[in-house]
């Protein structure tokens, strides 16, 4: 493949790849972004040894051209290589290498190595062919994709993405807690999806060409976000989002904070006229049994029973998280080498048999002992402390819209598995590393902010 040389002033690039070439790796990394933030792990083509679900296809186009192209495969290798956080993940990796080996469970290490090949994938691809702002209006795009199909859900009473199902025994089906449906959109599980919307719901509210943040950027696409968060019958996942919108309302940019609290007001002065209004229908009680069962968990109240709730069920709810704790001092599980994960998980805790496991710090316990737990833990409070001194620094929208998300989906995972979620975590790692924290800050700061914080100062 021939290059040229380019204008080192227009370019970071030494080299203008050929303009068809070009084309076709930016359409194959859309379709890659597509796969991995839109697509269900069960479509793709059964294979009795490797499944080649969409994401794997997408991954292994991507590497085809990375692979036969010195120049691509040196510069991913740099975005591996040279960016501080592989350093970070370098602990987990070996304990994932010996889980496997001493286990003989190649999933211990092939499951989370996919996940972290498609970070890096993702970083490469943003940094090479789509670009951080387009990166971002895309999976806006997606998310209102996501969010209309979770309202054919409601209607449809089964996810249209089940009518995607090629490979087997990875589609879980229908969920139904209290004769309500609980949607589920494209995960394997509505926990999944909660998820995924409390990890994307941040970027409803950022502006790309403004370099703006604000929670009611886009009012329609928030609402249908909250809606179809009460749609999956999670109450974690709804106690988090009531959190997250605390944090997207204070967070917002100064100059729309007296709108904005004019809108809360006016907005919970509807709502809650309405869910009263409607107390006696279907409609109110769920939204109020949703509410109701939220503030039980929290409080150990007993509200939700007046809806419908089966107080018994939520008082074991909450004893069965206080148990989960206990396996820790299991004595069938070595604290220094977990069972990795072709092993499923059945312990009598107790006197009480405990098979699934909703804290993925725990599952992490269980997979990979101390030794995975804590280096997984560490990656995660490495990043966030990173994020949140370039923050700090750069006042960045950006930054805030990831920070966000990111903070509430590992708080999430106090209370749930990851389901397959991970990758939409890593969505929000890789446009943290591929912006530019400088270009994002959304005013021009004074003299004496950019000396003290970049060290120069423009005249």
């Amino acid at each position: 493949m021939q290059y040229i040389k380019k204008n080192k002033e227009n370019s970071k690039s030494k080299y203008v790849r050929d303009p068809r070439e070009k084309t076709i790796f930016y359409r194959c990394a859309i379709f890659y972004l597509f796969a991995l933030y839109v697509m269900p792990q069960y479509f793709g083509i059964p294979n009795p040894l490797f499944d080649l679900t969409i994401v794997r296809i997408a991954i292994i186009i991507l590497l085809v051209f990375i692979v036969f192209d010195y120049t691509r495969l040196r510069e991913f290798m740099d975005c591996i290589v040279q960016d501080r956080m592989s350093l970070i993940l370098l602990p987990y990796i070996i304990v994932l290498l010996y889980t496997m080996i001493l286990r003989r469970d190649i999933n211990a290490f092939l499951n989370p190595f996919i996940e972290f090949l498609e970070m890096y994938l993702l970083i490469y691809v943003i940094k090479d062919a789509i670009g951080v702002d387009k990166t971002i209006k895309t999976l806006q795009y997606f998310i209102y994709f996501l969010v209309i199909l979770g309202f054919v859900e409601i209607v449809m009473k089964e996810s249209p993405f089940a009518y995607l199902e090629t490979i087997k025994h990875i589609y879980t089906g229908r969920y139904i807690r209290g004769g309500h449906y609980r949607i589920m959109s494209s995960c394997i599980h509505s926990i999944g999806y909660g998820l995924l919307l409390v990890s994307a719901m941040p970027l409803a509210g950022y502006d790309v060409e403004s370099k703006t943040f604000n929670i009611f950027r886009r009012p329609l696409l928030l609402l249908g976000i909250i809606v179809n968060i009460f749609s999956t019958g999670s109450r974690s996942s709804l106690g988090i989002m009531f959190a997250e919108v605390f944090l997207m309302f204070i967070l917002s940019d100064r100059k729309y904070q007296r709108m904005n609290l004019l809108i809360v007001i006016t907005s919970l002065t509807i709502f809650f006229i309405a869910v009263f209004g409607l107390q006696k229908t279907s409609f109110g009680q769920y939204i109020l049994l949703q509410i109701t069962s939220v503030i039980d968990s929290i409080f150990h109240t007993q509200l939700a029973a007046k809806y419908g709730a089966d107080s018994t069920q939520l008082h074991q709810s909450a004893a069965y998280r206080d148990l989960l704790k206990q396996i820790f001092h299991v004595d069938w599980l070595n604290p220094i080498l977990g069972i990795g994960r072709k092993r499923a998980f059945k312990s009598n805790v107790n006197g009480l048999v405990v098979e699934s496991i909703d804290n993925f710090y725990i599952a992490e316990y269980i997979r990979y002992a101390y030794p995975g737990m804590f280096a997984y833990i560490f990656f995660l409070g490495y990043m966030g402390v990173r994020m949140i001194k370039d923050f700090i620094k750069t006042r960045s929208a950006l930054l805030r819209v990831l920070i966000i998300g990111a903070i509430c989906y590992c708080i999430h995972l106090y209370i749930a598995d990851s389901l397959q979620t991970l990758k939409y975590l890593y969505v929000l790692f890789a446009l943290y590393i591929c912006c530019e924290k400088v270009e994002y800050v959304p005013e021009a700061p004074s003299k004496y902010f950019r000396k003290r914080v970049f060290g120069y100062a423009r005249k």
